[in-house]
């Protein structure tokens, strides 16, 4: 199979975004894609898809025009996974999406269920066939939108940050999973910012820089070294947990006598997929039921009005879209400055020096959903530092993000922190820059949150 692209050049109204690319695709190889947040790795992504008919060259896949295939045809050659898998589903479980997806393949009947199962288990969630897909976990959620492309059997397999939301364990048993893809016989090409795995893993490493596709030599000195951390112990928390159980459908999650939360500074929580990291962040916010008590400043969280609460405990979800009101950035900005505790803390200079740091500054005028996936968390973590609730939980905030902007998402947090701003509890599973400058270490593992002192 030939893969590759000829002279392609895109622009988004006068703003060229890929310039004369020529990049080409060795039969049955492990690429990777990498480069900034907005570089236009997704973009590239969705070229080869053929999910922009008209642009300037040519994308061919299997010595054919991918824009000219039928969708049957191309859903033979190409599967795609979004960094959104939610924009992916259209069915309850994820044994009826797969089922819905062969379907539409026109896979015969007696070959569907056989199908399907395999690439559940192939993906390691068969447990999860039934459950109802709103009630999985973003992680979860990854995992299944990776089973349907499994199914597919496509012979190119693109994707796009397939693993932002997923624990470390199941991120190296995945990578393993992919490789052996590859091994039969399937191309593959993803984007990832964490290289780690990739040095043994990938046949070739592309970078997209300044508008143009290079091949990497240097990958080996990219990858940051992992690092021994260590945290402290909590004695105080502005919030409390006592006699805490939390459930979603059957499954029991947490069960904790009594806990303390938000203390200063920075708090990190780790857990793997599926073990409530974010139902328990649902239940603090009052977003969802629990079991026994939790306490803000000494005082049940249910005999606060809902309103004042917002004030003080705020959540930045996993999927910045669900959290803006606006249509551009700059409008985005200028609401969140309304609602501010401080707003004197942030005056245009200020919000631009942010805007600077985050590489932002020169997109005030986007709309807010034409942004990349890493731009789009940079400015939703924005709006939430400048709205400044004086508890703020943050759910992934820096999946697919680039290490730099990892890097400076980090010091901006821990200069908040130090300001006595904010205070921070962080779901995360991307360690590199972050894990060192969180204060505490809060362990999800066994239906149990246990304070550590240190962290590989």
């Amino acid at each position: 199979m030939v893969t590759h692209l000829e002279h392609i050049s895109l622009s988004y109204g006068n703003k060229k975004l890929l310039d004369d690319i020529h990049m080409s695709l060795d039969p049955n190889s492990f690429n990777l894609l990498i480069g900034p947040s907005g570089s236009g790795k997704s973009t590239l992504l969705r070229i080869f898809s053929g999910l922009y008919p008209q642009l300037k060259g040519e994308a061919l896949v299997h010595d054919e025009r991918v824009t000219k295939l039928s969708a049957n045809k191309k859903a033979t050659f190409v599967g795609f996974l979004f960094q959104d898998p939610d924009t992916q589903f259209a069915m309850t479980t994820p044994l009826n999406e797969l089922i819905f997806t062969l379907e539409n393949l026109r896979v015969s009947q007696e070959d569907i269920q056989k199908r399907a199962a395999s690439a559940l288990d192939f993906i390691g969630i068969s447990h999860l066939a039934n459950q109802d897909i709103a009630t999985l976990s973003g992680g979860e959620k990854q995992k299944v939108a990776l089973a349907i492309i499994v199914a597919m059997q496509s012979k190119l397999l693109l994707l796009d940050e397939p693993f932002a939301n997923i624990d470390m364990q199941s991120r190296q048993y995945l990578l393993t999973k992919l490789k052996e893809l590859q091994l039969k016989g399937t191309t593959i090409l993803m984007t990832d910012h964490d290289l780690h795995g990739y040095e043994t893993l990938a046949d070739k490493v592309w970078e997209l820089r300044e508008k143009k596709v290079f091949p990497v030599n240097d990958f080996d000195h990219r990858i940051i070294p992992e690092k021994y951390l260590s945290f402290r112990l909590p004695n105080i928390g502005n919030l409390e947990l006592s006699n805490f159980a939390l459930s979603v459908g059957q499954r029991n999650l947490i069960t904790t006598n009594n806990l303390l939360l938000a203390s200063d500074g920075i708090t990190l929580l780790t857990g793997a997929n599926g073990t409530g990291k974010s139902s328990l962040f649902n239940a603090i916010c009052r977003l969802s039921s629990y079991q026994g008590q939790i306490d803000y400043l000494g005082k049940n969280i249910q005999k606060i009005k809902i309103a004042e609460y917002a004030k003080q405990v705020a959540l930045v979800f996993q999927n910045p879209e669900k959290q803006y009101l606006r249509m551009t950035l700059h409008e985005e900005l200028a609401l969140s400055v309304q609602y501010a505790k401080h707003p004197e803390k942030w005056s245009e200079s200020v919000i631009l020096s942010y805007l600077k740091r985050l590489n932002l500054n020169n997109l005030q005028d986007h709309v807010v959903y034409q942004l990349s996936g890493g731009q789009k968390k940079k400015l939703q973590l924005l709006v939430m530092l400048i709205i400044g609730t004086p508890i703020l939980l943050l759910d992934e905030p820096i999946a697919g993000l680039d290490s730099e902007s990892v890097l400076v998402v980090s010091q901006m947090l821990r200069e908040i922190a130090d300001a006595g701003q904010q205070r921070f509890i962080i779901i995360s599973h991307q360690l590199n820059h972050l894990g060192s400058v969180c204060d505490y270490h809060l362990a999800l593992k066994n239906q149990t949150l246990k304070y550590t002192e240190h962290l590989l």
